[in-house]
């Protein structure tokens, strides 16, 4: 685990760590969304993991969690690639949601999965816009291999 922020004598550093948290407090408000993700598994093997978790199983590529703050009509959707050899795509139906406008949206990869950030490379890892796609009823998101994901859009219900 990399520290989110890390510190010397003249400045502060965000590390990639960093980015998700902030996306996730910035972005994410009301209440949690109730989703039905679909997405292809890989295999995991439990040896050399957590005894809580170590097991033989599958894994979905795709990991997605969502919210709507109806107070404010926004949503954010926080999207997970975990395929590191190759693209991903999302296609979100919001059903009674309607999204107007994509306000943001960010995307935090990049080749070598355990770059760091310094103090003379401070943005090596850092996020980078991703193209959204129009705002509608049907979204279809193409995440970058092995990435982090962030979509905020206004809404209507």
């Amino acid at each position: 685990m990399i520290a989110p922020i890390v510190t010397n004598d003249t400045g502060v550093l965000r590390q990639s760590t960093y980015y998700p948290y902030s996306w996730a407090l910035k972005y994410a408000k009301g209440r949690v969304l109730d989703l039905r993700v679909e997405s292809e598994m890989y295999p995991i093997r439990g040896a050399g993991l957590q005894a809580d978790f170590a097991r033989n199983d599958q894994v979905p590529f795709v990991d997605i969690a969502a919210t709507l703050d109806a107070s404010n009509g926004q949503a954010a959707v926080l999207m997970l690639n975990r395929d590191t050899s190759g693209e991903r795509e999302v296609t979100l139906e919001w059903g009674d949601i309607k999204p107007t406008r994509v306000l943001a949206c960010e995307t935090l990869t990049g080749a070598d999965l355990k770059a760091v950030n310094t103090f003379e490379q401070p943005r090596k890892v850092a996020p980078q816009a991703l193209d959204a796609p129009t705002a509608g009823g049907r979204m279809t998101f193409k995440l970058p291999a092995g990435s982090y994901t962030v979509a905020h859009v206004a809404a209507s219900m």
